[in-house]
Formats: C-alpha cells, structure tokens, sequence
C-alpha cells in the first residue's frame, strides 16, 4: 500500500518519465552508481537474479540514470513543496521497442526500486467503468529517495545542474488544425483538431525556418526548463480563405511539459549555455498590430489605460483585451473558463470596459472585418505576430545569439538582451510600419530587474 498521498487529479497530470538522461555531475555519477549497485545486490540477496550483473551492468547504470533524472525533474519545475511527485510510464512491453532502455531491465529496476522502499507505483488503471482507455502506470519518489539524494550532494531542486535530459529534434515540424471550438479561452494547449496538407514549395520554406531555427538552438544547453525544438502550428486549414495565413505560432516540443507554459518568473531563472537571460515582451502585441493594420501607431503610455478607469480595472482590461481579440470581435460577456480561473473579474462589468476600450481605440468597431491578406480574426493577427518573432529569430541566429519564443515575447541571453531589443523593434516597424512598445525583463540580481522603454512595471 502506498505511503504517497493519493490525489486524483495530479495522477492525471503526471509528468511523462521519457528514459532519456544522463548524469552530468561528479555527485550524480556516484549516487547513480551506488543505486545501480543497491539494486543489484538486493536482486542477488533476494533471489530475483541469481548471478551477479557483467556485461550488462553499463545498461542498468543507464536505466538507474535515466529513470532517477524523471523522477527529480518535477521538482526542478517547480517550488518543491508544490510539485507534482508522479510520472507515467507505459508497463507494455512493446512500448520499449527501440528505446535506450529494454522492458527487461526497466522491470527489474521498479522492482528492485520498490523493494527498497525508494520507489511508489501505482498500476495502469481505469478511472471508471465508462473509460475505454487504460493509464499507463504511475511512479513517484519516495521521501526516502529524496533523502538519500539530498545526502549525497543531489538537490532535486537543482536537477539539471546534474542531469542532461537527451532529446531528438522533431521529425515534423509543422502542423495544420482546424477552426477552433466555440469555447475559445485556453491556454493548456492549442486549439483545433490536426488536419492532413499537402507539401509543395509553400510548406517547405516553413519547414526550413523552423529546422534552422531547431538545430541552431541545438548546440545550446537551456538549463531550468524543457525545450525540445519547434513545431509550427498553422489553423483554421478548414477555413476556404486559408493558404499558411492563420496562426502559426512556434510551439516547443511536448508543450504541457516545456519552458513556454511556466511563469515568467520562473523563466528568467533559466540560463542559456550558462548565461543568464533576459525576456523582451511586446506590450499589447494584439493590439499593437490590430492597429498598425488600420494604420495607427500604439500610442505611448500604458496601453491598458482606459478613460475612466482607474488603475484598479488594469487587469480587467487586460483580460479584456485578450477575450476581445481571441473572440474576434467585442466581447458582452466574459467567458466561462476565464471567469473560472480569474472569478475576480465578475467585479468589472463587460459594457463599462467595452465603452472605455472604443473611446480610447475607436478602431476596435471594425474587430471581425477583414485584416489584410485574407486574414481575419485572432489567426490572422497571430500569423502576423508569428512573421515577425520569426524572422528576429532568424536574423538573431545570424548573429550568433540563440532566443526562444514566448509567442509575443523572446528569450535571450541576457548579454544579448539590447541587442534583440534593436532587432525585434526593427523587425516589427520593417514588417507592420510601426514601432512596438518593448520592454526587457530581467532576473531581480541582473541589472535592477526590469528596463523599459518609458512603461511601467506592468505587462
């Protein structure tokens, strides 16, 4: 019986353990190899194996590597008391066809993992009679693994300083989905169903960005987040309109997982090759080029500053904002799953934004005519906003300076942080005739925290 508590819920969002790592470290070295050994002389002691590992003791160094490395890497991710413990891994033998760590010696690893009171599993199971799939098996570290790697030099906390998680680039780099659904606001993954393309000349050009972009960042170590290349993601391939002009933002591989879904404070924890970093934000990027395609200039000054409004309703305002472009048009009310993450905002009437919000942008009455290009909507105005994060990413590239997309942000190597600046402004005003408002955002011990260009603190 298990020790661990049990929660439904973070059961469903464990962590998938992918068997790819290694240790880095002196200190990781030596608690891989005294667990290898650990493992294998209570198999020997036991009678579960009956003569002592030779030739295939390197594997099981490899298997105790690689499966530890999951198990602290939820805590790497988040403050430690907060984590999520569990990760999933699939007990089916021909799940492990092809992968650098056989079913056979996985096996012999959880059991032996479990026998000494390191390890918590939970079988595959069904959560009700109604579910027709099965979830793989659950696995967490025991407090007492998490003791004996604290003992010797290993804070779970700090587990990429230890570990190196391998990973492949995408084979696929792009991927086209359809119109979303009605219930627009999410943030936990992208919407639409995936659709099957046609390649020609078009799609191709789009393969060799993001490729170029993938192999570049490649020869970059991120430490404190997961990144495991690009996919460039393309919507609404249902609409008549559509020719690889809706959406198209850069999403990282395994995107529950990866640094684009963590906070913007815990981002700026990351470091690039050992570097620092610094994010550059395009303040109201929506807004910004909803406008510019209208021929205004964002004016200067906090652009969620409404007539009226006091500075109580800026965030209101800002949820607004991003309600009102992703519905395509003004809002009457706010959505559902927005109100259910933010219920605060049951205080700030829609109407009394709404009024505020055209007073200052009289050009939001023509949200949901016709963008530019065959565009329409929030695709349209993310395909745009993709164009230009993409060809500064490039142009960076160029220059020997790695970044990493947010969608309407860009990480970069702190030392290179003005350098982007320049760059992306460069690229907007090239590309949309106008001239974002940017700022750079920056840990709390590197150059007093937060520049920019005449704003305040807020987004």
């Amino acid at each position: 019986m298990t020790s661990i508590p049990i929660d439904q819920e973070e059961l469903q969002a464990a962590t998938h353990a992918s068997l790819r790592a290694h240790p880095i470290s002196e200190e990781a070295e030596v608690l891989v190899s005294t667990l290898a050994g650990m493992v294998d002389e209570h198999a020997l002691a036991t009678g579960a194996r009956k003569n002592k590992r030779k030739g295939t003791s390197e594997k099981l160094d490899y298997a105790v590597g690689s499966f530890l490395a999951d198990l602290l890497r939820v805590y790497g991710q988040e403050e430690p008391e907060a984590a999520n413990p569990w990760v999933y891994r699939s007990m089916h033998a021909k799940s492990f066809t092809g992968a650098k760590v056989s079913y056979r010696t996985f096996s012999q690893l959880v059991e032996g993992l479990e026998r000494l009171a390191l390890l918590e599993r939970i079988e595959g199971h069904k959560l009700s009679q109604e579910d027709r799939g099965r979830f793989a098996a659950r696995f967490c570290a025991t407090p007492a693994l998490l003791a004996f790697c604290k003992e010797r030099g290993i804070d779970p906390a700090k587990v990429y300083d230890h570990f190196e998680f391998e990973y492949d680039l995408p084979k696929e780099v792009l991927e086209l989905r359809a119109s979303k659904e009605v219930s627009y606001w999410s943030t936990s993954r992208p919407p639409g169903k995936p659709m099957p393309f046609e390649r020609d000349g078009a799609t191709k050009a789009i393969e060799d960005n993001v490729r170029e972009l993938n192999e570049f960042f490649a020869q970059h170590k991120l430490r404190g987040g997961s990144h495991h290349g690009y996919v460039r993601i393309f919507h609404n391939g249902d609409d008549p309109r559509f020719f690889w002009n809706m959406g198209g933002r850069l999403y990282s591989q395994h995107f529950s997982e990866s640094y684009q879904v963590m906070s913007a404070e815990k981002r700026l924890k990351m470091t690039i090759s050992g570097e620092p970093v610094a994010e550059i934000d395009i303040r109201a990027s929506y807004l910004t080029i909803f406008l510019s395609l209208r021929g205004i200039q964002l004016p200067e000054g906090d652009p969620y500053e409404l007539p009226g409004l006091g500075p109580e309703h800026r965030s209101a305002v800002k949820s607004w904002m991003v309600a009102t472009f992703g519905n395509s048009k003004p809002i009457v009310r706010w959505p559902p799953r927005m109100l259910q993450k933010s219920p605060e905002l049951k205080q700030h009437r829609v109407s009394t934004i709404t009024k505020a919000a055209l007073t200052k942008y009289p050009a939001l009455e023509t949200l949901g005519e016709p963008l530019s290009l065959g565009t329409y909507g929030w695709a349209g105005l993310m395909w745009f906003e993709s164009g230009v994060m993409i060809s500064t990413m490039l142009e960076l590239k160029r220059h020997q300076i790695p970044s990493l997309s947010v969608h309407d942000s860009l990480i970069v190597p702190a030392k290179s942080a003005e350098i982007a600046r320049a760059t992306l402004s460069e690229s907007f005003l090239s590309r949309r005739g106008v001239t974002p408002l940017l700022k750079i955002n920056r840990p709390p011990e590197n150059m007093g925290g937060l520049e920019d260009q005449g704003q305040t603190k807020e987004d």
